[in-house]
């Protein structure tokens, strides 16, 4: 109504203006110092507007904001720590979401408070059209956003903390039971693969020829079973790290950790008896094999009806029977060596 009234009084002013009225002159200065007053008016009018708008959208984000602190805690505070590997990883997910979602909310209430405290704090000069925005004393209700803002920072700051050791408890869960996943995933191995097969495979065969196949049966199960021992060094060296940084429970991990030491302990050393054992027989079985070929050899040697012709030959075969002789004798006493320790190792 008062946009329209202007209008219609500077309206009336040019009109008379026109018609050569004789207080022509006075109308003009009259009708030129309203539209100034008017345009200087309905400016500050509009930056009242942008303030108080600008306000109600600020205190609007804190109060939503501050309206959501005690959920927000609660859901920080909870003791409700998942058990499973699955709900874990869901809960950490979720926990992540709260504090993007706190962020957001605590960036809003910022960025809209910055805004508006530059709005009110910004000077005005006396010089501008704007007369009645610079007059304007704004420094009690920026001290009141300031205030506002400090309120917010101060619930934000310890909902960061909060959240932060709700997410501390959440990966020490999650540790330890990737941890013990892992340490019976080998426990599992062993008892369903590793024992398994060396309490199976107990043979040591009966010729060279099958004890050379355990052998090489026994290899080829080290090679699949070295995975299986690299990953329970890992774990146990995990364990320390675990215990050290104090994010599980040192007790919880070393007990793992000790059964996990003890199963591999008792598994290499049975590994490595039967690796010895498969070794020795296949040594043995070995110079058996050559102490047979070389006494058929020598029978064959001694069995020829070869007579020496002279002195000197006949007392080199002599030296050459006693040296084969020592040496056969060597040989079988040294095999028989080989078969009883083998047989001890056995027993």
């Amino acid at each position: 109504d008062m946009y329209m009234n202007i209008n219609r009084i500077l309206g009336v002013a040019q009109r008379l203006c026109d018609t050569g009225h004789y207080g022509a002159n006075e109308i003009r200065q009259q009708a030129s110092k309203l539209e100034r007053d008017w345009k200087t008016l309905a400016a500050a009018v509009d930056d009242r507007s942008t303030v108080l708008s600008m306000s109600v959208i600020f205190h609007k984000r804190a109060e939503q904001y501050l309206a959501q602190v005690h959920e927000w805690r609660l859901a920080c505070e909870s003791p409700q720590i998942p058990s499973s590997i699955k709900d874990l990883e869901e809960a950490l997910q979720q926990h992540q979401t709260l504090i993007e979602t706190i962020s957001q909310a605590y960036a809003e209430v910022c960025a809209d408070g910055k805004a508006l405290l530059d709005t009110l704090q910004t000077p005005v000069t006396s010089s501008s059209n704007n007369s009645i925005t610079a007059k304007a004393d704004y420094s009690e209700a920026a001290g009141h956003v300031l205030d506002v803002i400090h309120d917010v920072l101060a619930h934000q700051r310890h909902l960061e903390h909060l959240w932060h050791n709700k997410k501390v408890k959440l990966h020490q869960r999650l540790g330890l039971r990737l941890f013990q996943q892992d340490v019976k995933q080998v426990i599992d191995w062993l008892d369903n693969h590793g024992d398994v097969f060396l309490k199976k495979n107990t043979s040591i065969g009966k010729t060279l020829q099958r004890a050379k196949a355990l052998q090489k049966s026994h290899e080829h199960f080290e090679s699949v079973g070295q995975n299986t021992i690299t990953n329970a060094d890992k774990l146990l060296a995990a364990a320390d790290e675990l215990a050290q940084t104090g994010e599980c429970d040192p007790k919880e991990i070393y007990s793992e950790a000790q059964e996990l030491e003890e199963r591999m302990h008792d598994f290499i050393t049975a590994l490595e008896r039967r690796r010895a054992i498969l070794d020795m027989t296949v040594s043995f079985y070995t110079h058996v094999h050559e102490l047979t070929s070389w006494l058929e050899e020598l029978q064959q040697e001694l069995q020829s009806s070869e007579i020496a012709d002279t002195v000197e030959g006949a007392e080199h075969l002599v030296t050459q029977f006693n040296d084969q002789r020592e040496t056969t004798i060597e040989a079988a006493i040294s095999t028989v060596r080989e078969g009883e320790s083998l047989l001890e190792r056995i027993r």
